[in-house]
């Protein structure tokens, strides 16, 4: 928790740094994630995601040049579901911190497309691993179910890495749509399991 509060701290601090600039921007963000894992066997499952964002101009670059930041709290993870045999659900959640570098093109003075791409880290917060299967004996058949914390001593790295890819429009200068896809890099279990997510995002920018 207390590296969790140091990453907070660190991206809240740079952010203050620049707060007197006129570029910057502040808003909030949620929406739909339909994640997955790179491993063999697995189905998507829908999550979440929200939190807080940034937006700071980058007109030294040039003009339409911005960078994008947000602290997300994500529900990610992947399913198999076995039918008669079983299930298996992976909840895993996360604080998000993506870091990308965009464009912004202006079609009039209301109606603006963007595009950005950049890294994220991920800190493992909470979430269950939960299974369930058919158990028998020779009297009865049953339905066994079982969950245990998803980030245990045998299960996944708190830690991940990756790069993320996102693509928009915004209204009146307030409100973001966007669709952006999160391909993670380091592998959050012994499995070699990695992160894959896809993002539907609503935006205010105050």
């Amino acid at each position: 928790m207390k590296k969790i509060l140091a990453l907070v701290a660190i991206l809240a601090i740079g952010l203050g740094s620049v707060n007197a600039q006129e570029s910057l921007r502040w808003g909030i963000t949620a929406g739909m994630n339909v994640s997955n894992i790179k491993v063999s066997g697995f189905d998507s499952r829908v999550g979440f995601h929200a939190g807080v964002k940034a937006e700071l101009g980058l007109p030294q670059v040039t003009e339409g040049a911005y960078m994008d930041f947000s602290a997300l709290l994500s529900l990610k993870g992947a399913k198999v579901d076995g039918g008669a045999l079983g299930s298996i659900k992976l909840n895993p959640c996360y604080l998000e911190i993506p870091v990308h570098i965009g464009y912004k093109y202006a079609v009039n003075d209301n109606f603006t497309l963007f595009a950005n791409a950049g890294p994220y880290i991920g800190i493992g917060l909470f979430g269950k691993l939960k299974t369930t299967g058919e158990i028998k004996n020779e009297l009865e058949s049953s339905i066994g179910t079982s969950s245990e914390n998803i980030f245990g001593d045998d299960g996944f790295k708190r830690f991940d890495l990756g790069l993320g890819l996102k693509a928009g429009m915004e209204f009146s200068k307030k409100y973001q749509i966007s669709i952006g896809y999160d391909f993670g890099l380091t592998e959050t279990s012994d499995a070699g399991a990695k992160n894959r997510n896809l993002m539907i995002s609503l935006g205010f920018m105050f």
